[in-house]
C-alpha cells in the first residue's frame, strides 16, 4: 500500500485528494482527518476484507514495517498481535506489534458520500456512471435536470482531462470536487465555454460531529445560475395553482408541527435543504421527508422542481397578506407551530 503524505491541516475533503486511491489504514486516515476521523469514518468509510502488507513507521523514519507474508487473510483470533519488521537498511526501528484493526484498510464508500451530498444540496436522484475514473453523476438540479457531477482526483492533469471530456459531452453541468487545488485558468475556461460551474466541497460543505453534511449557503443561492425562472403568465399561473392546492390542504389539516405549508415555504420558496428545514422547525429530518412525500403526492411533482417558481410564490404571498404576516409566520414556524394570523 503506498504511503500518503501527512496533511498540514486536518480537513475531511483534502484527505480525498491526498490518499490515492482513497484506501488507507486507520493511522493514515487519522493523520489527514484529525478530529473529523470518527464522524467521517462512521459516515463515509467502509472496512475492506483484506489486510495490508505493510504499516507506516510510527517513528517517522520514512520506512514501512513489513507484515509476515503468511498473513494474507484476517487471523481467526482478532486479539492476536501481528509482528511488523522495520524495513530500514540496516533495520534500526523497534519491531511493531499490531492488532487486526491496525492493519485492516478502510476505503471511501462512494454511494454513502453521494447520498449525503445529494441530501445536503437538495438534489433530485439521478445517478449515472460516466466512464471516467473517480467521476460520477450523483444527482440533478432544478426542473432542467442539470447534471451534478462529483470527481475525486489526486493528479491535476487527470482532473483537467475529466473537465475537458465533461465539457465536450455535456451541454451544461455542475461540477463538485473535494477542493479547488486542481482548478486553474484552463479548467475555468473549459467550464465557462460549457456553461458549467465548479464548487469545492471544502468551502461549501461542512461535516457535523454526527457525520452529517450541511451546505454553508442555501443550495438555491449556490446554484441560482442553474435555476430557471419562468417568465410571464405561465410561471405565475403554475405558482398560483400550486400555492392554492397547498393552502387548501393546509386549511383542512390539524397538523401543527412542521405543517405542510411551513415545509413548502421553507423548502420550495426559500430553497432550504431538508436538514435546514428540520432545524428551522425544531423537528427531525425524518418528519420533513414525510412532509415532502406528502407534497409530492399532493402536487404530482418533485418539490425541488417548484423552486424555479420561488419569485412568483413570494409575489403571491405579498399580495395576499399584510407585510407583517410573513415575519409573524417565520416566528411561528421556528416554534414549530402553524402561521399566526395578524389581528
Amino acid at each position: 500500500m503506498p504511503a500518503a503524505a501527512q496533511s498540514p491541516m486536518a480537513n475531511p475533503w483534502k484527505s480525498l485528494e491526498g490518499i490515492s486511491p482513497p484506501v488507507a489504514l486507520p493511522m493514515v486516515w487519522r493523520r489527514w482527518l484529525g478530529s473529523d476521523f470518527e464522524p467521517f469514518q462512521r459516515a463515509f468509510l467502509q472496512k475492506r476484507q483484506d489486510i495490508a502488507e505493510s504499516f507506516p513507521c510510527p517513528y517517522n523514519c520514512g520506512c514501512w514495517h513489513r507484515l509476515p507474508l503468511r498473513i494474507t487473510q484476517p487471523p481467526p483470533d482478532t486479539k492476536l498481535l501481528i509482528p511488523a519488521a522495520c524495513q530500514c537498511n540496516p533495520p534500526h526501528c523497534p519491531e511493531l506489534r499490531l492488532t487486526l484493526e491496525d492493519v485492516t484498510p478502510w476505503e471511501l464508500n462512494w454511494p454513502s458520500l453521494a447520498s449525503a451530498l445529494r441530501k445536503a444540496f437538495g438534489l433530485n436522484p439521478k445517478i449515472a456512471a460516466l466512464g471516467l475514473s473517480g467521476t460520477a453523476q450523483i444527482g440533478s438540479w432544478s426542473a432542467d435536470a442539470v447534471p451534478v457531477i462529483l470527481t475525486i482526483q489526486i493528479d491535476p492533469k487527470i482532473f483537467r482531462l475529466v473537465v475537458a471530456e465533461l465539457a465536450a459531452r455535456l451541454k451544461t453541468f455542475i461540477l463538485l470536487a473535494p477542493t479547488s487545488q486542481h482548478m486553474d485558468a484552463n479548467c475555468q475556461e473549459l467550464l465557462t465555454h460549457a456553461q458549467a460551474a465548479f464548487f469545492a466541497l471544502d468551502t461549501n460543505v461542512r461535516l457535523t460531529d454526527h457525520g452529517k453534511l450541511q451546505t454553508i449557503k442555501a443550495p438555491g443561492e449556490l446554484f441560482a445560475k442553474f435555476t430557471p425562472e419562468p417568465q410571464g403568465t405561465v410561471g405565475e399561473g403554475v405558482a398560483r395553482q400550486t400555492f392554492a392546492l397547498v393552502k387548501a390542504f393546509q386549511d383542512k389539516s390539524t397538523t401543527r408541527k412542521a405543517s405542510l405549508l411551513t415545509v413548502f415555504r421553507f423548502y420550495c420558496v426559500d430553497s432550504l435543504s431538508a436538514a435546514e428545514v428540520a432545524r428551522k422547525c425544531h423537528c427531525t429530518p425524518a418528519l420533513i421527508f414525510i412532509r415532502l412525500r406528502a407534497l409530492r403526492a399532493l402536487l404530482g411533482r418533485e418539490p425541488a422542481e417548484l423552486r424555479q417558481y420561488s419569485t412568483h410564490f413570494q409575489t403571491i404571498e405579498e399580495s395576499l397578506s399584510d407585510p407583517r404576516a410573513r415575519n409573524i409566520y417565520r416566528k411561528g414556524a421556528i416554534q414549530g407551530d402553524d402561521e399566526t394570523e395578524v389581528e
